[in-house]
């Protein structure tokens, strides 16, 4: 795989992270229920993590990171129907829009995941597949209880 397609694929993953990071964190600045605004600045917290870890791969491929998420289509909807439903503080549509957006981010990281990517690129992105894979299994969990 050339090196800019190697860029390309993890300024999308970098994309998707940051709108997620960003979506958490306004969800927590919104969030009126104490769980759901630790739960909201844990994965934003988490989200900023990996979002850097990916910029230092970029880098290391000598590509430019991308520094911001796109805040267009599906990312922006999603996070724009987080936000409508926690300041309408209905939990079980908050739970059901967050596990929608962590299976938007895993969709994403499963189509990198299928490129011929170097193997320290893909040991990171599939850690960060297993944790974004567990956050959107505790949403269905969470959704259940709800239900």
């Amino acid at each position: 795989m050339e090196k800019d397609e190697i860029v390309d694929t993890l300024n999308d993953l970098i994309r998707i992270v940051e709108d997620s990071h960003e979506g958490y964190r306004q969800a927590a600045e919104s969030a009126q229920e104490e769980d759901l605004k630790a739960l909201f600045n844990d994965l934003a917290a988490q989200r900023g993590a990996i979002v850097r870890e990916i910029q230092r791969l970029v880098a290391e491929q000598g590509g430019a990171p991308d520094m911001g998420g796109t805040m267009l289509g599906g990312a922006h909807r999603f996070f724009l129907e987080l936000k409508s439903a926690v300041l309408g503080h209905d939990r079980a549509a908050v739970i059901t829009e967050v596990e929608r957006g962590e299976t938007e981010c895993l969709r994403r990281y499963e189509d990198a995941m299928a490129k011929e990517l170097p193997l320290p690129v893909t040991a990171v992105i599939a850690q960060h597949l297993d944790r974004i894979r567990v956050d959107r299994d505790r949403m269905a969990a969470l959704r259940n209880v709800v239900a």
